[in-house]
Formats: structure tokens, C-alpha cells, sequence
């Protein structure tokens, strides 16, 4: 999870914004401290302080006067108690007592205080200034003589509302961050519309064509990406006409060549171009076959039987001589399914047919078996032979892939086999599955629906 969100370009994004916003915050704070730091803004502030409370204990006297007290707080936003030796008096009675009161020097007036210049007579009034918060109310402490005033604003009698400032700061940090993160998210949109469609047209759906909602660079960029997928789609249908047209072609010279074979009169060496030419057809087939199923028409000629019938009679007419050397289990009982019969029993006699090859004589038979349920019907062909690779697997049924890059005949066909069956399979509706362990043998898995999509079959 942590990863994902790492790896996230508008959580990135939204990083980068978070920290440029503290180092802005930071950066202001420096910038308000220093200019509260100025010479002539101390002056000014301690000179006002001073002369409020100087003008306040003027026109208390001294002693303080509780007749002029009691007339400066009428109308008033404020209450005052004064206390002295012989005099204990506030305004309002529910004034707090002064001594529960915690009063602190300010760092303003502290730094007001160690800078000031000989002649600056407001200092004095200043040093006997101290403040303080008190349930949610502002205390201002005034030293004179023997006697301390204190204000205390708004007045005691009022409760002025719950101080939400960073709650709101708190609130709107959030609301501001929210929406730069859906801000981020749509600026950034397309680009998971771009990863979607790159990975669809990475996986063959060359048809796909990433929507274009931007006039932007990004929108630029899904041009170019479906620009390139029509290149790649162009460039494959071309090479495929070519590929038919190939075929095709070949077919008319060998038919000949095989006519012509007949009046030759040494019988090996008829023999012997003969089963070249057949593999040269077989190729052919192969070829027709597998761009059949990969075209985009494609049909099957779907038809309710018996997928374990159809087992057992290949092994029977096409794997007699080697039924020794293979384990054959099927249920004992019918196991009815939509498929096209022809096409399957070509994709299992290929599976077959690679498990012979690959399997040593001496090594214990190759099983074939075949399973139903949940709608689906399982074929396994499991061998002991060399095994192949995670890279080799991954390509196996890619067509004309061959392991043995020297492409050998003795060490297999042309490398159509598993490209045809999982075209086959696929083209049902279905999947095909490889699991190797390189040393211990390959097991193929064919998983096909019971009843297929109608739409594959021919009309």
C-alpha cells in the first residue's frame, strides 16, 4: 500500500505542493519576526503600550480612585480591579483574583526593553507592564507604587465565543489540500487513460483507441500512442496478408511436386521428399489455420458431444503404437459440451504430440486427463521431460518460438504447435495455461466453457 502510494505521481504531486506550503508558511513566519524585529516598530509599539498605561494611571491618580475607576469602565468594553494595602476593589465582583492569574512578560516587550536608548522615558512605564490569558480573557497588570491595576478585557461578565482560529486554519488546510488533490487527480487524469489503453494495446487489442479529452501535452501524447498503435496494426495486417498470400502460393507448386513424385522410381528417396513435402503442408496448415482463428471473423463450427469420446478415440487412431506411454484419465462417463470437435482434437493431439517427444521412453507415461465442473471442462496433459524456463514459458505460445535457437528438427516442429492451440482454446472462450520447472517435466492445462459464446460459431 505504502509502495503504491509512493510510486502514485498525484500523490507526488500533492507531496511537493504540502512542502512548498510549509516552507511558505515557515518563510513567512521568518519574514513577520523580523519585521516585528525592526527598531522603530519596537518604538512604536512600546511607546503606545507606555502611554496607555500611563494616561490609565493618570486619570486613576494616586492612590488610585475607585470613584474613577468605576466611571472609566461604564461603557466601557472593559472591567478593572485594583488592589493595595488598604484597597481591594473590582468592578465587577466575579473578577478573578490576580494571584491565580499567571502573568508572563512578553518577548515583545522583553526585546523592546533590551533595546531601548538612553532618554526613551516610556521604558519606565513599560517595565511595569505584564500580560496574561485567562479564560478566553486578556489581562493587562499595571505596577504603581504599592498598588497593581488590572484590565481585563472583554469584561468579565462576558463570554466571548471559543477562540476556532486553528480550528479553521486546521479546517481550511484540509478543504485546501482536498482540493488540490482533486485538482492533481484531474489534471492527471488522462494519464491513467494512457496506461489502460497502453496496456490493452500492449496485450494485442490493436483495435483500442485511447479517448483524446485534452488539448494539452497529455492530450498530445494519446495522439501519438494511438498514432503508433495504428503503425504496429498496419504493419501486422500487412505482414499477415503476406504471410496468407504465401501460403497460399506454396500450395499449388507442392501439390505438383507431389504428382511429378509419383514417377519417380527410387522408392526411399520418394519417400524421403514426400515427408518433406508433407511437412511442408503440415506448415502450411498451421499457418492457415492459426491466422483463421486470429482473425477477428473467425468461426467454429460448435456441437454438442463428448469431450471424453473424443479423448479416447485420438489416443486410439492417432497414438496406437505409443498407448503404452500414455496414462489416460477420463470419467467414466460422458462429459458433454458445446466445442468444435475438429479444432479441439487438434489442439490436444499438439499437446500430445510435444509431451511424446519431450518425454524419454525409460520415464513414467504422459497423463492426459480430463475433468468437469463449474461450467468448465479441464484437459491436462502432464509430461517428464526437460522442463522450460520462466523466460521459455512466457514465449512458448508465441508463434514460430523455438527454445532451441538452432531450430533443429530433431528437437521439435516449427514452433506452431502451442501458438494453434491457444488460439484454439481462446477462440472458445477459453484459456491455456503452462506450468514448467526446469528438470521435472511440463504440465498443460486447457480450460474451456461448456457452452460457449455463440457468437464464436459459424453461422
Amino acid at each position: 500500500m505504502i509502495s503504491r502510494i509512493t510510486r502514485s505521481l498525484s500523490a507526488r504531486l500533492l507531496g511537493i505542493f504540502l512542502l512548498t506550503s510549509i516552507v511558505y508558511a515557515f518563510g513567512t513566519r521568518y519574514a513577520v519576526e523580523l519585521v516585528l524585529d525592526r527598531d522603530y516598530l519596537r518604538e512604536i509599539v512600546g511607546a503606545h503600550a507606555s502611554r496607555y498605561a500611563s494616561y490609565m494611571l493618570e486619570d486613576l491618580g494616586y492612590p488610585p480612585r475607585v470613584e474613577r475607576a468605576q466611571a472609566m469602565v461604564e461603557g466601557s468594553p472593559y472591567d478593572i480591579r485594583i488592589d493595595g494595602p488598604d484597597l481591594h476593589w473590582a468592578s465587577d465582583p466575579d473578577f478573578p483574583d490576580p494571584s491565580t492569574i499567571s502573568f508572563e512578560d512578553s518577548q515583545l516587550l522583553d526585546r523592546i526593553r533590551a533595546a531601548a536608548k538612553p532618554g526613551q522615558h516610556w521604558i519606565k512605564a513599560l517595565n511595569q507592564l505584564s500580560f496574561a490569558r485567562y479564560d478566553r480573557h486578556s489581562y493587562t497588570r499595571v505596577k504603581v507604587g504599592d498598588y497593581t491595576v488590572t484590565v481585563v478585557s472583554p469584561k468579565v461578565a462576558e463570554h466571548p465565543p471559543p477562540d476556532l482560529t486553528r480550528w479553521i486554519v486546521a479546517l481550511m488546510s484540509i478543504l485546501v489540500l482536498a482540493g488540490c488533490y482533486v485538482a492533481v487527480r484531474w489534471v492527471i487524469r488522462p494519464i491513467n487513460w494512457i496506461k489502460e489503453g497502453a496496456d490493452r494495446i500492449g496485450h494485442g487489442d490493436l483495435d483500442y483507441r485511447i479517448p483524446v479529452v485534452r488539448n494539452d501535452e497529455l492530450g498530445e501524447l494519446t495522439v501519438e500512442i494511438n498514432r503508433m498503435a495504428e503503425d504496429v496494426q498496419e504493419m501486422l495486417e500487412a505482414k499477415r496478408q503476406l504471410l496468407l498470400a504465401i501460403s497460399h502460393e506454396l500450395r499449388s507448386p507442392l501439390t505438383r511436386a507431389k504428382l511429378a513424385l509419383e514417377f519417380l522410381e527410387d522408392d526411399q528417396t520418394r519417400q524421403s521428399l514426400l515427408e518433406d513435402i508433407r511437412e511442408m503442408e503440415r506448415l502450411i496448415h498451421d499457418l492457415l489455420e492459426g491466422e483463421q482463428l486470429n482473425s477477428r471473423h473467425s468461426a467454429l463450427n460448435l456441437a454438442k458431444g463428448d469431450i471424453a469420446e473424443l479423448l479416447r478415440n485420438l489416443v486410439r487412431d492417432e497414438f496406437g503404437d505409443m498407448r503404452s506411454r500414455i496414462d489416460l484419465d477420463l470419467p467414466p462417463g460422458p462429459v458433454e459440451a458445446e466445442f468444435d470437435a475438429v479444432r479441439v482434437r487438434l489442439l490436444v493431439k499438439n499437446l500430445l504430440s510435444n509431451a511424446l517427444c519431450y518425454t524419454p521412453e525409460d520415464a513414467p507415461p504422459v497423463r492426459l486427463s480430463l475433468k468437469a465442473g463449474s461450467g468448465q471442462v479441464s484437459i491436462r496433459v502432464i509430461d517428464h521431460g526437460p522442463g522450460m524456463s520462466a523466460q521459455e514459458v512466457a514465449r512458448a505460445t508465441e508463434p514460430f518460438y523455438r527454445a532451441d535457437p538452432a531450430r533443429c528438427r530433431d528437437t521439435g516442429g516449427f514452433g506452431l504447435g502451442l501458438f494453434l492451440c491457444r488460439r484454439i482454446a481462446e477462440a472458445h472462450g477459453g484459456s491455456l495455461r503452462i506450468d514448467s520447472v526446469e528438470g521435472r517435466g511440463t504440465e498443460i492445462e486447457v480450460i474451456l466453457p461448456v457452452h460457449p459464446d455463440r457468437s464464436c460459431s459459424s453461422e
